[in-house]
């Protein structure tokens, strides 16, 4: 239990989890299953699951998320809580609740649900039962009383269940204090960086061995295809010269009135948002109308073949681009979306199709290409000695931080160790593990790491990879702990310790349910939450 605590018991999202959990069992568990399609993602005693009751649970998680977190809910924090997987699991679990309720004749009397129902917070006023409030509550939902009144049914019947599984469930003064620790003991560890350039002066490559590494790393040496093109722009600044009349922004305004909006979020004036609004429409216009030329140019040049003569009777300026690769555009092109793909099929003198630019269109014709090829190592041996070096000093600080670890786990001097090798062992210092390790950073690897160290287990399992380089930790001291605040805050632990073991154990109970049932043919998966 103390390494499940290790794993949930620091930080926010041990609290989010709990919330969420306890959110999805207590509330979701009864609530109505949608609509029904033919997209079935499980079957549960003949009862078909769809994914519209996949997606109508997670956009009730996402909004409940939404509504408790409101700005301070992160990208971050939403990808941590995974509400894709915990919605799948919800409506498969939900199912297979009911069916356990059914095996183990698990009743929810009329009284039992009447009870339930006239006591939800939400259904009150004054600390009365409230129908308004009730059928607005079936209104929101699109429920009927008998659709709502059977999910209740379940959520009691649920309750029921959880009753039963974490009866017995205990939480000892030993694992309050080990969860306590996690929180508040702050530790000082001892640790050794071993980096590429530490073991840099033994690794001198030959010729062949650059030869072997530029012919199994080939593909990233290689010099993609080339084109040297002309080219005819045709900006929109050079075709939007007339005025815009006033006439012309207020239709404009008056259409399309809400883009038009202040710092406070209310719609501008006329007078205010008059200067974008002639802006914008003169970029539009000027667009269109160096469009049509472009257009226009193209369809004469690819006719007639006369790119030159064409730009000249018409005062263009034929540009030039000298060789660029084709998946590194030159600047000229950097607005033109998806370069590469309208020239890699054109051959010399071909012209492209008009290609739109953020502020203009672009006529390219192919003047000449270089087919990919890979350069002899003469002539990039120092990009090849360079990612060959790179390589294998990673490779080598690998092994030797194993190599380093293993003889300290098996007993070693750390400190003898690193002598040897001549690294400098340095300290972090007391701290309270949580997002950065100090002189090291943030790194979620390592935290967990050193979440599973004690005394009398100093090191971790394997080197951890903190920027670029191989990093031993060993725990060199345990701070003292605040017993008058341990026993002060004795019950606060004692109810969070208590949760997360009777969702733990709600979760194996579930867990093996599910899979006796998968094995008696009374649950049928068709699709996995990562198909979703």
């Amino acid at each position: 239990m103390l390494k499940f605590f290790r794993k949930h018991a620091r930080g926010w999202f041990m609290l989010v989890f709990m919330g969420i959990i306890i959110f999805v069992f207590v509330l979701y568990f009864g609530t109505d299953r949608g609509a029904q399609t033919t997209n079935t993602l499980a079957v549960v005693d003949g009862i078909v699951i769809t994914e519209a009751d996949y997606y109508h649970e997670y956009s009730k998680l996402t909004d409940a998320v939404k509504a408790r977190y409101g700005g301070a809910l992160t990208a971050d924090m939403l990808k941590q809580m995974d509400l894709k997987k915990l919605a799948y699991d919800t409506v498969i679990n939900r199912q297979i609740v009911v069916a356990k309720a059914k095996d183990l004749k698990l009743k929810v009397s009329d009284d039992e649900l009447r009870e339930m129902i006239t006591a939800m917070p939400a259904l009150q006023t004054d600390g009365k039962f409230d129908n308004y409030k009730y059928r607005q509550l079936l209104r929101y939902n699109r429920m009927t009383a008998e659709e709502f009144e059977a999910g209740q049914r379940v959520t009691l019947a649920a309750g029921k269940i959880e009753t039963l599984v974490r009866e017995g469930i205990k939480v000892s003064d030993q694992e309050l204090l080990d969860l306590y620790a996690l929180q508040n003991q702050k530790i000082n560890l001892a640790f050794l960086r071993i980096a590429g350039e530490d073991v840099a002066r033994r690794i001198t490559p030959t010729a062949s061995d650059l030869e072997g590494y530029l012919k199994s790393h080939s593909g990233a040496f290689r010099v993609p295809e080339q084109v040297k093109v002309k080219y005819l722009y045709f900006a929109a600044s050079a075709y939007g010269s007339a005025e815009i009349s006033s006439a012309d922004i207020r239709d404009y305004y008056n259409r399309m009135k809400d883009r038009y909006k202040g710092k406070d979020g209310k719609p501008l004036p006329l007078e205010q948002a008059a200067p974008i609004i002639a802006k914008e429409l003169k970029q539009s216009r000027g667009m269109q109308a160096a469009f049509a030329e472009a257009k226009k140019a193209h369809d004469t040049i690819y006719q007639e073949e006369n790119f030159d003569a064409y730009a000249a009777a018409n005062r263009l300026s034929a540009l030039t681009a000298d060789f660029f690769p084709l998946n590194k555009p030159a600047q000229a092109f950097a607005s033109i979306k998806d370069l590469a793909a309208e020239l890699a099929g054109l051959e010399k003198n071909d012209i492209s199709k008009v290609l739109a630019g953020a502020d203009g269109y672009y006529v390219l014709r192919i003047e000449d290409k270089k087919a990919a090829y890979t350069p002899q190592l003469k002539d990039i041996e120092a990009d090849v000695r360079r990612a060959y070096l790179e390589t294998r000093q990673a490779e080598l600080a690998a092994r030797e931080a194993a190599d380093l670890l293993e003889k300290a786990r098996q007993g070693e001097s750390l400190e003898k160790l690193a002598s040897a090798k001549g690294l400098k062992i340095q300290e972090t210092g007391l701290f309270q593990p949580g997002a950065d390790i100090p002189k090291l950073g943030a790194n979620a690897d390592a935290i967990e790491a050193i979440l599973s160290l004690s005394l009398s287990r100093p090191y971790p399992e394997k080197p951890i990879v903190i920027n670029a380089a191989h990093v031993i930790f060993k725990l060199k001291e345990v701070g003292p702990l605040d017993m008058k605040d341990f026993e002060a805050k004795k019950d606060v632990y004692r109810k969070v310790a208590m949760n997360l073991k009777r969702e733990e154990a709600m979760k194996s109970w579930l867990q093996g349910n599910k899979t006796a049932m998968m094995k008696e043919k009374r649950l049928k998966i068709n699709k996995e939450a990562q198909d979703l």
